[in-house]
């Protein structure tokens, strides 16, 4: 089992995803083996922890959104949307705790 971490992009390092070799550049957060042995593109990251990947696209949508309302009363509702989005892709995504009945 693989253990990826949510890190800044200086802290992922640069350069192909360590799993398949395609070009894991991505703005905001992103994810990497936990050994610090480099970044893990966003395809592989939803296969391998689709929780952490869609927390990391969250965190991203999060971040453009509040850059956004610096400069406006209001985001746009396109800016919105995404955020809902993003925060409902993580929703399904993260694991369920366990539920008793009684």
């Amino acid at each position: 089992m693989m253990n990826l971490v949510l890190a800044s992009p200086s802290a992922a390092g640069v350069g192909p995803c360590v799993l398949c070799g395609r070009p894991a550049a991505a703005p905001g957060p992103q994810l990497a083996l936990a050994d610090g042995s480099g970044p893990v593109c966003r395809d592989c990251g939803r296969k391998h922890a689709p929780a952490l990947a869609a927390l990391a696209q969250l965190a991203d949508a999060a971040q453009r959104v509040g850059q956004i309302g610096r400069h406006c009363v209001f985001p746009p509702m396109s800016a919105l949307l995404e955020l809902a989005r993003a925060a409902d892709v993580y929703t399904h995504a993260a694991p369920h705790g366990r539920r008793r009945a009684g």
